[in-house]
């Protein structure tokens, strides 16, 4: 704690500093208060405590993702954002049901396993297993090797910081199941996602199917266990889940906003998303994203004077669950481009949904040079190196507003950890760090504050 109380010092310090050399340019107000709120120092992690005690895990469409909606814009209006609003949007509901997956014959036992969302198990499956230690070696065998078997793909998921471990690897999870049908298979399981040794499997979503195919993440012990089964001769599994569509539904974003000082110039809008897996409380994934957006804008809100540009506040709803045509994955992100077709053109967009680490790094399009300094200045304190190039992508609901044409900035997190947690049981407000999300609310305050207040440009 001493060390994040000294790194907020130091950052108060440099902002008064850049802020002297910003007002002397284009009189924006002293942003110290960006890097240290006494007054509501923690306003970020009462909005998470509040967030997970309440409502417990918010699958996209449920009760608890109505009522956390509804809740959040009490909160929002309470804080003295504007604009506050919760825009409705239909889904497709789906149901985890009951699931269990098991070794049948001579070393029968039970294996800890969820089921992948958005598609429909169908009737008991229970079938020799083709085993395979990499996607890439079930993707090179010939079809007939799978035929009627149950496709195990048990490739470990190695932890990276920046992530990009799971980014090669999600690919297991998306197409495995539909490559597995194409190829004649019985069912598929893969090992979670994960780089736990906990006996948790990971939920998650895959592309939905024209019909029933059971399939399922393992835990990684349990992925273990099937692959020295299988090593040792013929190994059988049974299938059985009720895992199914449950009708079409409602979600929804919320929306606030923090006004500018000048209607010309276009705004900035910043994300998380609301809803969770069945599993955990979504501490994580993505209330921590949540928080720290709420509470950065808060205290750009609170400032003496306004931001040049206005910020966009969206909290996407059903983030999580895959969705068929013609809804589409990502439904909060496409609605809101929907709805807000006929408004000003957006600046900057960037959502926080990448774990609960720390901010390691900015990026974001190249401005002045006076920018780069600046954002170099003021973040450098608190850990945060500052790159003047485009993120090559940005997390999945701003990836929705980019391929709309809107320019991302990106503030990338230490993933080293997320995926300890990501979509399990272990998604609790126990696996938050205070500290980190206390250096992430100074991080996204301080770079929405300057990038807000870079000079307006007719060029994009």
């Amino acid at each position: 704690m001493r060390r994040v109380l000294l790194a907020a010092s130091l950052t108060a310090m440099a902002l008064v500093s850049v802020a002297t050399s910003a007002a002397a340019r284009d009189a924006t107000p002293a942003p110290a208060a960006l890097a240290e709120a006494p007054s509501d120092k923690e306003l970020g992690y009462r909005i998470l405590s509040e967030l997970v005690t309440r409502f417990g895990a918010r699958p996209a469409g449920s009760d608890a993702d109505h009522a956390a909606a509804a809740w959040l814009a009490g909160q929002l209006k309470a804080l003295g954002f504007e604009g506050v609003g919760l825009e409705s949007f239909p889904i497709e509901r789906w149901s985890p049901g009951v699931s269990s997956v098991s070794v049948t014959g001579a070393h029968a036992q039970m294996l800890v396993a969820a089921p992948l969302g958005g598609l429909v198990a169908g009737p008991p499956v229970e079938a020799p297993v083709a085993s395979f230690a990499s996607y890439a070696d079930f993707l090179a065998a010939p079809a007939a090797s799978v035929q009627g078997r149950i496709v195990a793909v048990l490739e470990p998921l190695p932890r990276t910081q920046d992530g990009s471990g799971y980014l090669r690897m999600a690919v297991i999870r998306g197409e495995g199941p539909g490559e597995a049908r194409r190829r004649g298979a019985a069912g598929f399981v893969m090992r979670s996602l994960a780089t736990h040794e906990n006996r948790v499997a990971s939920s998650g979503a895959t592309t939905p199917l024209p019909r029933p195919f059971p399939a399922f993440s393992l835990s990684p012990p349990d992925a273990e266990q099937l692959g020295r089964l299988a090593a040792r001769g013929t190994v059988t599994l049974r299938l059985d889940s009720s895992a199914s569509w449950i009708g079409p539904g409602t979600s929804q974003n919320v929306v606030a906003s923090v006004p500018g000082r000048d209607p010309a110039a276009p705004p900035l809008l910043i994300a998380a998303h609301l809803d969770s897996w069945e599993q955990g409380t979504g501490a994580v994934d993505n209330g921590f994203g949540l928080a720290a957006v709420i509470a950065a804008a808060k205290r750009i809100g609170d400032l003496p004077e306004r931001p040049r540009r206005s910020i966009k506040v969206v909290l996407f709803g059903a983030e999580e669950v895959s969705q068929a045509d013609p809804v589409k994955n990502f439904a909060g992100a496409r609605a809101y481009l929907r709805l807000h077709r006929n408004a000003p053109r957006l600046d900057l967009a960037s959502e926080s949904d990448w774990g609960g680490g720390r901010v390691l790094r900015l990026r974001y399009p190249a401005g002045d040079g006076d920018l780069q300094r600046d954002l170099r200045a003021a973040l450098a304190p608190i850990g945060v190196n500052v790159v003047p190039e485009p993120p090559e992508s940005g997390t999945p609901d701003a990836n929705v507003l980019a391929d709309s044409g809107v320019p991302l900035f990106r503030l990338d997190q230490d993933a080293s950890a997320l995926f300890d947690t990501h979509h399990t049981p272990n998604d609790t407000l126990a696996k938050v760090d205070g500290g980190a999300l206390e250096q992430n609310i100074s991080a996204w305050a301080v770079s929405v504050w300057l990038l807000a207040n870079r000079p307006v440009s007719g060029g994009r």
